[in-house]
């Protein structure tokens, strides 16, 4: 299998989503290293919330597979987690039982439970308010919370829709700084949906850029820059206006 650098965690082949007579995604293809952290961009209405759907199996794709570690995705065999642009968390919860919720899910043992919450929510900056509700916490705090619970799972693939963009700009700079952390000491491969070219520029190793519809990807850009990143690095504006030329022109 060779090191974590080497090894394909996630390989997508010839993904394609059709409703009747219109194609949505065409023949998508690429692979997720294990613990790489990707940015996805594209224009409007390019169908990227179709695209998370099929790779979430939220969605049968029409043809085309999706492959974790060689096999068939499979929902039943592998933790896929998602984050929604809203904040998912159960009102009747406390925000420490919100962190657990994927975990009880998926069966793993109280006392692991307990230990994962602990770890992850000291990372966010829950720790203060585990036992409040989260009609009692701030919009970023419920993002945080819907983030944390992704993580806790130890997903194979997790998979982020715009997590950030109800948020305010220095919400938003401070947030993915708590994701590139978490990203970093737990290890995870994240596949990052944006509108936002910034945004992915300052959190991704790699950004794929995905065409009008019907969807491909576009193009591929490595981010080569060390973190933490500055947005005034002449590297970083050249990316951005890379990116940004990229999804401009058809």
């Amino acid at each position: 299998m060779g090191n974590n650098e080497s090894h394909v965690k996630i390989r997508v082949n010839n993904l394609t989503k059709r409703f009747g007579d219109l194609t949505v995604l065409d023949k998508i293809c690429f692979e997720i290293k294990t613990g790489e952290l990707v940015a996805i961009v594209g224009p409007t209405g390019c169908g990227k919330t179709t695209f998370l759907n099929t790779l979430s199996k939220l969605m049968p794709a029409t043809d085309g597979d999706i492959l974790i570690d060689g096999e068939e995705a499979s929902p039943r065999k592998h933790n896929i987690s998602y984050v929604f642009q809203e904040p998912t968390c159960l009102p009747w919860r406390t925000v420490r039982e919100n962190v657990a919720y994927g975990m009880e899910v998926k069966g793993i043992p109280k006392k692991e439970r307990m230990e994962r919450t602990d770890r992850i929510m000291e990372l966010v900056g829950l720790s203060s308010c585990a036992n409040l509700y989260p009609n009692q916490v701030s919009a970023s705090m419920m993002q945080r919370i819907a983030v944390s619970r992704a993580f806790a799972v130890e997903p194979d693939l997790l998979l982020m829709d715009e997590p950030y963009g109800q948020l305010d700009v220095k919400l938003r700079y401070y947030l993915e700084d708590e994701l590139i952390s978490l990203w970093q000491k737990l290890k995870s491969t994240v596949l990052f949906v944006t509108h936002n070219i910034e945004e992915a520029v300052y959190v991704a190793e790699r950004i794929l850029v995905l065409s009008n519809k019907p969807t491909c990807v576009k193009a591929e850009i490595t981010v080569d820059l060390e973190r933490p990143r500055s947005f005034l690095d002449p590297q970083f504006m050249e990316i951005r206006h890379q990116v940004t030329e990229l999804i401009r022109w058809w």
